[in-house]
């Protein structure tokens, strides 16, 4: 008798023991998928926070260089036949093409000068508007290397004036866009003949005998 109960006694502590052991087993599986699950979500958590912060390098990046060309326009323009502004208007063209102009936002004042960024529908209504207002279509490529933009400049009711063309190399050490050359085009008065491209600026210096 004192042996089967001794028999049964083992039996319960064996069985115990199993089942603590998967219990044990179960814990230890939860807790490991918990930090698995939680170590996924922190890596993208930080992907997602690097795209942003890439994002938004890449936008002021593209906010300095824009800004920079539309000051070094203005500057070249009265250059060229000391024409001032009070306000330019800049279309926002957005057609699926490389030159769109990109997601940013202009300071309001550059070289004294006010901008306006407004769609080309509202460009055309205002240009029928006023015929003395300056609107101007700016085409713009920037990579790691350079960045070339033309300004195409309309007045006197949407008559094509001139263009500007305005090109910038990159400065890897000072890591910033320094100003190539400048040319300018006149498109008035060609009575059938092709524009002639002068240059205005070019090896680190305006042209003298503009």
């Amino acid at each position: 008798m004192k042996r089967n109960k001794h028999i049964v006694t083992v039996l319960i502590l064996t069985i115990s023991l199993g089942l603590f052991s998967c219990l044990n087993h179960a814990n230890n599986k939860i807790k490991s998928d918990k930090i698995i699950t939680n170590s996924s979500s922190s890596s993208n958590q930080e992907r997602q926070s690097t795209k942003t912060d890439s994002l938004s390098t890449h936008k002021e990046k593209l906010t300095n260089i824009y800004t920079q060309a539309i000051g070094e326009f203005i500057k070249a323009v009265y250059y060229n036949d000391k024409t001032t502004f009070d306000t330019l208007y800049f279309g926002k063209h957005i057609y699926g093409q490389p030159d769109d102009f990109p997601d940013i936002e202009l300071p309001t004042t550059i070289e004294n000068t006010q901008i306006r960024l407004i769609s080309p529908e509202i460009g055309q209504k205002k240009q029928a508007e006023r015929k003395s207002l300056v609107y101007v279509n700016l085409m713009g490529w920037v990579d790691k290397k350079k960045a070339e933009f033309i300004f195409v400049v309309f007045k006197n009711g949407g008559i094509h004036q001139n263009d500007y063309s305005i090109n910038y190399k990159h400065n890897i050490s000072k890591d910033k866009f320094e100003l190539e050359k400048i040319e300018f085009e006149n498109y008035l008065n060609l009575n059938g003949q092709k524009p002639k491209r002068k240059h205005l600026y070019i090896d680190g210096k305006y042209n003298e005998n503009n």
